[in-house]
């Protein structure tokens, strides 16, 4: 027989999955349906100057993307890109935590101030890139002729290597603050008596950085180098407001290959495709993502129950 409270309980429980039927067909209609549409324009062959047109072709529009040495180049630059991004972020972060984590003056204000990056609109972002970068009237290559280091300006974003090269560091110019805060958020849950312990045995702060910040570090380095990287490869912004991906589709990511097959080349239904691949590449990422978090979650020692 069930009690008064018992009886509320159900009812409460009741209310709350009916509250949230709206949000959820709101949910399905503004993300699911689009997912689930995206994937079944992969199987077709769908143009946009032709849209009452489109016809079911199957797998065609995946094996032609398998064998289009584009897509392969653009994969590998994308790989290139994100794991740079993560690694020069991580560098870059853990340099200005281990700053931002000593008693110095002003460090709430530094704090503060090194979110800038990350919080700055990337249309604004971009905008001042593309001036301090220019070759004709950019600030580096004006400083850079000034002191009398170059002869003719550098082409950062007209050269296919350089470009390359540039879009790294300011995707992750934009993105190292994200793992500063991160990083210094693990920093200062690694206990004082550790250093103190190692600064008597006479270890000094590379040994100790190595032997105990580091191995500390692992869960929080774990998960936010993985989430970084599905961040970058799935992000659109950064390079095309910077380059386009040129010049001669040197700096293409997938992102911005699956845009201009859509919308320059009218290729909806391949779009799909490479669309549709990119999240099988983002579903494996985001399943490591998980792996490495029960990794990091479990507790050691002991049989499981």
């Amino acid at each position: 027989m069930k009690t008064k409270s018992g009886t509320l309980d159900l009812k409460n429980s009741k209310l709350g999955y009916q509250l949230l039927i709206p949000a959820s067909i709101l949910i399905f209609a503004i993300s699911i349906f689009p997912l689930l549409r995206g994937i079944g324009l992969g199987f077709m062959r769908y143009s946009i100057r032709r849209a009452n047109a489109a016809t079911f072709n199957g797998l065609d529009n995946f094996i032609q993307l398998l064998q289009d040495k584009e897509f392969y180049s653009t994969l590998g630059f994308s790989f290139f890109y994100a794991f740079a991004v993560v690694i020069i972020s991580y560098v870059m972060g853990m340099c200005f935590a281990l700053l931002l984590n000593r008693d110095i003056k002003f460090r709430g204000f530094f704090r503060a101030m090194i979110l800038i990056p990350w919080i700055i609109p990337p249309v604004v972002a971009s905008t001042n890139w593309t001036w301090l970068l220019n070759d004709q009237l950019g600030f580096i290559n004006l400083v850079l002729r000034q002191w009398g280091l170059i002869d003719k300006p550098i082409l950062f974003l007209a050269d296919p290597i350089l470009a390359r090269i540039t879009v790294c560091f300011t995707g992750a110019w934009k993105s190292f603050p994200f793992m500063t805060i991160v990083l210094l958020s693990g920093l200062q849950g690694i206990p004082d008596e550790l250093y103190e312990a190692a600064s008597i045995d006479g270890a000094g702060f590379f040994r100790a950085f190595r032997h105990i910040t580091v191995p500390m570090l692992k869960p929080v380095t774990t998960i936010s180098t993985v989430l970084m990287f599905i961040w970058t490869f799935n992000n659109f912004e950064n390079i095309y407001l910077l380059t386009k991906g040129g010049p001669a589709n040197a700096t293409f990511i997938l992102p911005i290959l699956s845009y201009y097959t859509a919308f320059f080349r009218s290729q909806l239904g391949y779009a799909s495709a490479i669309s549709t691949l990119m999240l099988v590449v983002l579903l494996f990422m985001a399943l490591f993502y998980m792996r490495a978090l029960q990794g990091e979650t479990k507790p050691k020692g002991g049989k499981k129950a």
